[in-house]
């Protein structure tokens, strides 16, 4: 229950977000639809125990995989090259079953070894654009705003991840979600074919950390917790309706 509490609020807080700017301030709204491809660095998976012990393993390979999503905000009135916007995304982040290096500590003498390893979890990120900016090319009567745009947008982002019990962990049956506070940034490049529908390509970078704990009753009693970095570089294309 306090994990979909968490949840809500943090769409609550997506909507309020976009909706705190006057009406008057707002020149032209947008909305996209998008999907692509999710390139994401090696990464470490370190579990660390209320017994004392951790566990790093090492270069955890995670597979390409595609992503899904939609977002929607308005440029300003009088500067129509600053806006803001609020995206909404997926993505799943998989490291299949692999033999990594694995060092150990608090079992005794610090020990290195190649052991299997794996981590999956689905993510759904919200992303808060409180700084996206466009160059308005190629303007006319019809494209009065430009009918090239180069953009770029920033800003901090929701990531909500979750997963069921992780391999040598007892009892099985358990689940945890785990939201973190992480970073979205892209780039890209936008082509109105009519006065208020385009075409849009562009690359974007979205970084943050999940932890997400179980009980582990494998050896006595305690919780563990996985911690992973997560570092991804998207390649995206959509469609954007424009309502100026």
């Amino acid at each position: 229950m306090a994990n979909r509490a968490s949840i809500l609020l943090c769409f609550a807080g997506a909507l309020m977000f976009l909706l705190s700017f006057p009406v008057s301030a707002r020149a032209e709204y947008y909305a996209d639809i998008y999907g692509g491809e999710v390139f994401t660095k090696d990464t470490d998976l370190t579990i660390t125990s209320t017994r004392g012990t951790t566990i790093n393993n090492q270069n955890l390979k995670v597979m390409n995989n595609w992503t899904i999503g939609g977002r929607g905000g308005y440029w300003f009135e009088g500067m129509d090259w600053l806006g803001v916007g609020l995206d909404v995304f997926y993505f799943h982040l998989k490291a299949p079953s692999q033999l990594v290096q694995s060092t150990a500590t608090g079992f005794g003498p610090t020990t290195t070894t190649s052991t299997p390893a794996d981590w999956s979890l689905p993510v759904l990120g919200i992303g808060f654009d409180v700084l996206r900016l466009r160059a308005p090319l190629l303007r006319s009567e019809e494209f009065t705003h430009g009918r090239l745009q180069p953009f770029i947008s920033a800003g901090p982002a929701l990531f909500i991840t979750w997963a069921q019990t992780p391999r040598n962990v007892q009892p099985t049956g358990q689940h945890d979600t785990n939201v973190a506070v992480g970073a979205k940034a892209e780039g890209g490049l936008t082509f109105l074919v009519t006065k208020t529908i385009g075409l849009f390509a562009e690359y974007r970078f979205t970084h943050f950390t999940s932890k997400l704990s179980y009980e582990n009753t494998a050896g006595g009693p305690a919780t563990d917790t996985y911690k992973t970095t997560w570092d991804s570089h998207q390649v995206i294309g959509g469609i954007t309706f424009r309502f100026p």
